[in-house]
């Protein structure tokens, strides 16, 4: 008896729905984990903001609750609050502290997914639904982009912005709370979203819960504000940022702010919602706006700071991205819209596919700061091992070398915060260009600086290859 045409179109849908999500993540896991995993390892990146994560990490601890980063010329809690690190910490244990984060961020991202998994399990989202929102929320164009920036703990947001939606959509208040919680540990900003959440629980009814929010987010913000310049002594303060410049009036600022460049790249991040907009209208589905009222104070900081770019926008596309859940739970995407948003979230992250197979398949000449070239590995890992067994004096880095050396007590990038000619280092060890990633140093600039510093007077140069300077003696940096 042959079986009928429904039949098997079914069972090829079955089919692509059994493989949807596990294509999601080996495309996330080979486009984007394994290239930054891979140039992390050639020393790619520079030192903002891995070198400053990795140094937080290696020098965590209960002696030193909130230690000072040599290279930032900060403590790390009074630059951004974000005491989610210590949640990372642990890894430290059995990895080095650029492998912990590395590891503390991959996990955050790929676990935001686990309680639609969890919805999926428990029959409240069927299996197309939750592949669609794992990809949105994994392949979306500002967490590919913030994955390849490494590392920083308002990518993890991602995390408890995901558990706070499900809570808030089912109701369920001690979570809610928990996520929260984890939320606000991720940077100082985000309480002014819980402010606005607890305005929409009050708006939908939930008095009690609404109260509480408020009452934590009100706590953590003044703790933030207040307690911790008291106690921790002055902090960084972003706010500069947010206003206009000094002498600048309000139409410069705002048309700075609404520039070109900024409009093309808030539209390139909301075009992802068009087809779910279009859909969404035609099923005449009207957005939770008490949801929604969380996403007012960050998309504000956003335009305000013009901050759109790596991290910046992660946490704002995943409380976006969780406002179509209710939309999602009652009725599954039609195929135009899983197709047209498949094709968005390839076509508004071509490059960033593009450079990470490059990563992969092209690894002698791309990126084009880090090679793999087996000399040059062999030339960096030399000075590092030499700087790594001599743990005294300041050691001046090239920006991408920090990450590899933040156990040692004083390490300081070339181009850092640190005043020119405020410090005498004792040991330099940069690459050479074109090679490293020495940003904000020009090539020229580090060609003039190792001239200097091979001519200094008792300079003792250790390794003067084609590929790296490793010199120990009495070093500054002036112009």
């Amino acid at each position: 008896m042959s079986s009928s045409p429904d039949s098997g179109t079914s069972h090829v849908t079955r089919w692509l729905g059994m493989l949807a999500l596990p294509v999601v993540f080996l495309t996330w896991s080979v486009c984007v984990v394994a290239p930054v995993w891979l140039q992390a390892a050639r020393h790619c990146f520079t030192h903002y903001d891995l070198g400053i994560y990795t140094q937080a990490l290696a020098r965590l601890s209960l002696r030193e609750p909130n230690p000072w980063l040599s290279a930032r010329q900060v403590f790390i809690f009074n630059d951004h609050f974000d005491p989610v690190l210590w949640l990372a910490r642990p890894l430290g244990v059995f990895l080095s502290p650029l492998h912990a984060g590395l590891l503390a961020e991959a996990l955050f991202v790929s676990l935001s997914v686990a309680p639609l998994v969890w919805m999926q399990a428990r029959g409240l989202l069927d299996r197309v639904s939750t592949a669609f929102l794992c990809a949105l929320l994994l392949l979306n164009t500002s967490i590919v982009e913030a994955l390849v920036f490494p590392i920083h703990p308002t990518t993890w947001s991602v995390l408890p912005c995901v558990l706070l939606a499900v809570a808030y959509h089912l109701r369920k208040s001690g979570v809610m709370l928990l996520a929260l919680v984890l939320l606000f540990a991720c940077k100082e900003e985000f309480p002014l979203a819980g402010l606005m959440l607890a305005l929409g629980l009050w708006w939908r009814g939930e008095r009690r819960l609404a109260l509480s929010v408020f009452a934590l987010s009100a706590a953590w913000l003044l703790f933030v504000m207040v307690v911790r310049p008291w106690w921790w002594g002055p902090t960084v303060d972003y706010r500069g940022r947010l206003l206009p410049a000094p002498g600048q009036d309000w139409l410069a600022y705002l048309h700075s702010r609404f520039a070109p460049w900024h409009l093309r790249r808030m539209g390139t991040l909301l075009l992802l919602f068009v087809p779910l907009g279009v859909w969404a209208w035609r099923e005449q589905w009207k957005p939770d706006v008490p949801w929604l009222l969380m996403l007012l104070p960050l998309v504000a900081i956003r335009v305000a700071a013009m901050a759109w770019r790596e991290h910046y926008g992660a946490p704002v596309l995943a409380l976006g991205v969780l406002a179509l859940l209710p939309l999602v739970r009652t009725r599954r995407p039609p195929a135009w819209v899983l197709v047209s948003t498949a094709v968005l979230l390839i076509t508004t992250n071509e490059v960033n596919f593009r450079d990470g197979l490059r990563t992969l398949t092209h690894p002698e000449s791309f990126p084009r700061v880090c090679p793999a070239d087996a000399l040059r590995l062999a030339s960096v890992r030399r000075g590092l091992d030499v700087l790594a067994s001599r743990s005294e004096g300041r050691a001046l880095l090239g920006g991408n070398l920090v990450a590899d050396l933040v156990t040692r007590d004083e390490v300081y990038a070339v181009g850092g915060p640190q005043a020119e000619g405020s410090l005498v280092y004792d040991w330099v060890l940069v690459e050479k260009p074109p090679a490293g990633n020495i940003l904000p140093v020009t090539p020229e600039r580090m060609a003039a600086l190792i001239a200097l510093w091979r001519g200094e007077p008792g300079a003792e140069v250790l390794i003067d290859d084609a590929h790296v300077f490793l010199a120990r003696g009495h070093f500054t940096v002036s112009h």
